[in-house]
């Protein structure tokens, strides 16, 4: 026993020299194994361990590695991993091989797939996992920023709210401007708000934007084409996954509303004082309403008591709103059924009280083996949507209380109508929808080489929307004693698809493929409005329509059909010259027996330089194809039955009750006037474009630099618009085919993995420019686009021959009238005259401001279009970020005379150019002082996350956290408080906000 303690020292003394002595050193050296080039920043690690190095500059490296039997995982971006035995060897020399999956990634096309290496035209992708990071409503507004030539437009913070998007420019006038939607194959309509597709069920998404790509969409393709792609299962294990997404907004920046009731007072007053009129904030009663003098707000009348109310509204009308999102899905199958199932619940709630947006989802995807050459298949994608609720004004003045004592809504007067927690809680606003898709297809394989696929797919959308407006709460409510509407939609398509397709080598030079079929679609929409006017009480809402004094029928039926006869020939030689051609003919029931049918075709050539024996000598040039397409689309975006000549109906008070009479024409409302439609033009047909598109792809380090450019020139003609006709005929407008617009532009998009070691760093980013111009609009030179704007009695928007689409038209202004004499000489009488008021310009000279003086004063169209994103990798941490940017566009910013512009306006004291004198009375001018620049650089996404070991908790194979930032921060010049994204007509009216939101994601799989 006593000789067991020294033992025992002894065997700890001797361990850690044990321990090293079955430690060695490795070295080596990684090289290319075609060139033979050292390569460095190789990650070398040893196997199941965080043990590693990374190869330095001549490609050399050292590691210890605990046993002379340890295996060496050597891996780098752009090439394939090995494993290698270290077998005792004190020196390990290693030659990596190229990974051209890259090259060979499959991209979805129309009606197939093709090796992104044999693309010919111009085709961006994107995969799903680059989408689920962000919250988001809509899947459209993930995409901003994410594609060259893609412009999203989100001019809202709404829940539920879409987006605008546009591929190339804007090449319609009056007919649709949006790309088509493609989901799994089926042509889901126009893009803009895929509020029904769950972001964590894509598995990749391609946008087709030449005339190669698109034409085989033939009359729907000219704005392009969006192909989403949802997850499908694969044999093998079921593998089941849960992600979840809990997100915090908050206002990103203080709106510029009024704060401080005496700065309200004094402005108030003066602008009164300015207009002639009296003024009211001086201890008096108007109205019933009590309004307190300046003094009184300030606590300085001796007689009163100080004011006791200060509303700050924002912070009454927003909060900060919790969203949250979850889906669970499940995936696997055997080699003969396949299944995806998932299901997505998410709840969105707004940054105004009482507005959320709730969606619920469910998705399967079935493919099932029936014998070796037959399978088949069915998709189903089931949407439900919830909506409350709105936008809400925070514009309302501080010095007046939310409550009056007795706890009813405060009010000004009998006419106020803009309490926004009484219209919050009071008025009802809401809609729910449903959507389903169902695609049952069979796929045949007649031989090795041809296949016969036949579909049938079905779209049922149903919407119902709910709205009540109490009387004294909204301006319509007390007009009618009560307001209620019930609005339906029922749509209804019906697709079949019949195509073969062939794939053919003959020997080692020649490939085909080639796409041959017919399809046929039919659609049916159905409305109905039932309207209310006039109730007993506010207690049931519109749920007792048949109660109203007065009661309104309005329904409608819509149908259309669109027969198709599509093809498409993909011809390789030597892998190296790739041609396609592509053809469409439509027959759509949209227009005149003349103009039913149409052909759409397109050709493409590429080359693969790097085939090219002057090419593959150069080791570090992995890719560069040259590609060049030219084709025609066609765009039938407009309403059907515009070449048919139409009854109309109109109610009219007679005899002691309303009467309904017929006759030829229908009528609607532009806001002011009524405008009768209604003639027929049986020559009415589709818009064609014509586009020409030239891109060169390059790929360096076997694709650890890639790059593409693409040029494109496209030219719309026989433009869909509606003409003003001789009154003499009994109608305003007639639907013809007459002008031609042009776009032309250029798109860059550059990604590069500049480390790929331990410490892993890529960087990417995008560059759009567009150049729009109308080249002519039938015998016009000019036509307005819009109707009058009641602030400024008259239309902003334009379409102007040899400008681009949408430019502002109005006055030009010149600073701030100073004297009365420099006002008469500038052409203004009366008021406008006035000193304080804008000094309009007399362009033509003629003495006198009028209409002849108005001119081009801003282009809504950006200049170009960026965007920037990194990405940095370090074991299991990952940082991402996203900046996106807009630059050279105009806004017409309603806003402009806001609160902190009204307390820097002119005064005799403080005679600016900058902002007018305060006047309840003036009347405006649509004018360049509104015109600001819309540019901006926003960082749209941050995301840090942590990938768990997947031996963490038993049972789960993936763990992720991630925390993720959105909208954090936007650098522009304009209006502070107020997004500097709007509509593509370019008008800032106040819109809702976009909200700064800060997220938690989980995702776990099993």
């Amino acid at each position: 026993m006593r000789h067991r303690y020294p033992l025992l020292f002894l065997g700890l003394t001797l361990a850690p020299a044990l321990a090293l002595a079955q430690t060695t050193t490795v070295r080596g050296v990684v090289k290319d194994a075609i060139t033979g080039e050292a390569l460095p920043g190789v990650t070398v690690l040893v196997k199941g361990t965080t043990n590693g190095t990374a190869s330095a500059t001549d490609g050399s490296f050292s590691l210890t590695v605990p046993t002379a039997d340890a295996i060496l995982t050597i891996s780098s971006v752009g090439y394939v991993a090995q494993d290698v035995p270290v077998k005792g060897a004190s020196t390990v020399d290693i030659n990596l091989k190229a990974d051209t999956k890259s090259l060979e990634e499959v991209v979805v096309v129309g009606y197939g797939t093709v090796a992104k290496s044999d693309v010919t035209g111009s085709v961006a992708s994107l995969k799903g996992s680059d989408l689920n990071k962000t919250p988001a409503s809509s899947v459209d507004q993930l995409l901003q920023g994410k594609i060259a030539g893609v412009q999203v437009i989100v001019p809202s913070g709404e829940p539920g709210a879409g987006a605008t998007i546009r591929i190339r420019g804007n090449s319609s006038i009056n007919g649709s401007n949006s790309p088509l939607l493609v989901v799994d194959g089926y042509p889901w309509g126009e893009a803009g708000n895929l509020k029904q597709i769950n972001p964590d069920d894509i598995e990749s998404i391609e946008v087709l934007k030449d005339a190669s790509a698109a034409a085989i969409y033939g009359s729907r393709g000219a704005n392009g084409v969006i192909l989403v792609t949802t997850k499908k299962g694969k044999a093998g294990k079921t593998r089941v996954s849960l992600s979840t997404l809990n997100t915090i907004s908050t206002l990103p920046s203080k709106l510029d509303v009024w704060s401080d009731p005496v700065d309200v007072a004094t402005i108030d007053n003066e602008a009164r004082l300015n207009a002639g009129l009296t003024p009211l904030f001086t201890g008096q009663n108007y109205l019933g309403t009590y309004y307190p003098s300046v003094a009184e707000l300030r606590g300085q009348d001796p007689t009163k008591p100080k004011w006791p109310y200060r509303t700050y509204w924002p912070d009454e009308v927003y909060r900060n709103p919790f969203s949250q999102s979850y889906t669970l899905t499940a995936n696997g199958g055997t080699d003969r059924t396949k299944f995806s199932i998932s299901g997505n619940y998410y709840n969105e709630e707004g940054l105004a009280i009482k507005n959320n947006y709730e969606r619920y989802n469910g998705r399967l995807n079935l493919d099932q083996k029936l014998f070796d050459n037959l399978s088949t298949g069915v998709n189903l994608i089931l949407t439900h949507t919830r909506r409350n609720g709105g936008g809400l004004s925070a514009d309302r003045s501080p010095v007046f209380p939310i409550y009056n004592p007795d706890g009813t809504y405060f009010r000004t007067g009998p006419l106020d109508f803009g309490n926004p927690i009484a219209y919050a809680n009071e008025v009802l606003n809401t809609s729910k929808t449903i959507d389903v898709l169902g695609t049952l297809y069979v796929s045949w394989d007649l031989t090795k080489w041809l296949n016969f696929r036949t579909q049938v797919s079905s779209k049922y959308g149903n919407s119902v929307g709910d709205v009540y407006e109490p009387r004294a709460i909204t301006g319509t409510g007390n007009l009618y004693n009560g307001f209620g509407v019930i609005d339906n939609y029922n749509g209804t398509e019906l697709l079949n698809e019949n195509y073969f397709t062939l794939n053919k080598m003959l020997g080692d030079v020649h490939s085909f493929n080639a796409v041959l079929g017919y399809t046929t679609q039919n659609f049916n929409v159905r409305t109905s409005r039932l309207e209310g006017r006039g109730f007993v009480n506010d207690g049931l809402r519109n749920e007792s329509l048949n109660s109203a004094q007065t009661q309104f029928v309005t329904n409608g039926l819509t149908k259309s059909l669109l027969n198709s006869y599509i093809g498409r020939v993909n011809y390789t030689f030597r892998d190296r010259y790739l041609f396609t051609f592509t053809g469409r003919a439509d027959g759509s029931s949209k227009f005149g027996a003349n103009n039913k049918w149409a052909f759409f075709p397109s050709a493409a050539l590429a080359w693969k330089l790097h085939e090219e024996a002057f090419l593959r000598a150069v080791p570090s040039i992995s890719e560069a194809k040259l590609r060049v397409s030219y084709g025609l689309t066609g765009n039938q975006g407009i309403s059907p039955y515009q070449t048919l000549d139409r009854l109309g109906t109109g109610r009219y008070y007679t005899g002691g009750a309303f009467q309904t009479g017929f006759g030829p024409g229908i009528f609607g409302y532009d806001g002011f006037n009524k405008i009768w439609e209604g003639v027929p033009n049986p020559d009415l047909k589709w818009e064609t474009t014509a586009q020409l598109n030239a891109g060169l792809d390059l790929g360096f380090a076997n694709q650890r630099l890639t790059l593409s450019m693409d040029y494109y020139y496209k030219r719309t003609h026989d433009l869909l618009r509606q003409t003003f006709i001789t009154p003499s005929s009994g109608y305003d407008r007639l639907w013809v085919n007459d002008g031609e617009i042009e776009n032309k532009g250029i798109e860059l998009g550059l990604n590069a993995e500049i480390l790929n070691g331990p410490l892993q760093w890529s960087v990417g980013g995008n560059f759009t420019l567009n150049r729009n111009k109308l080249l002519s609009v039938g015998s016009d030179k000019f036509v307005w686009n819009g109707s009058n704007i009641e602030m400024l009695r008259a239309p902003l928007n334009a379409f102007i021959v040899g400008e681009p689409i949408n430019v502002f038209y109005g006055y030009k202004t010149n600073g701030v009238i100073q004297t009365v004499e420099e006002g008469k000489a500038s052409g203004l009488t009366g008021d406008m005259a006035k000193p304080g008021e804008l000094k309009y310009v007399d362009l033509n000279g003629d003495g006198k401001v009028d209409d002849n003086d108005r001119t081009i004063i801003g282009n809504p169209n950006p200049k170009f279009l960026y965007s920037f994103n990194t990405s940095l990798r370090f074991k299991g941490f990952d940082l991402s970020t996203q900046l996106y940017g807009v630059y050279g566009n105009d806004v017409f910013d309603f806003r402009k005379f806001s609160p902190s512009g009204q307390l820097q306006r002119w005064t005799p004291d403080n005679p600016t150019n900058e902002f007018p004198r305060v006047n309840s009375n003036r009347a405006y001018y649509g004018s360049d002082w509104f015109v600001t620049s819309g540019s901006f650089l926003r960082v749209q996404n941050v995301t840090l996350g942590y990938n768990f070991k997947s031996n963490l908790i038993k049972g789960v194979e993936s763990l992720r956290v991630y925390f993720s930032g959105n909208n954090l921060y936007t650098f522009t010049k304009f209006h502070t408080g107020f997004d500097p994204e709007v509509g593509g007509n370019g008008q800032q009216w106040g819109s809702y906000p976009r909200p700064r939101a800060l997220s938690v994601g989980v995702n776990i799989g099993i």
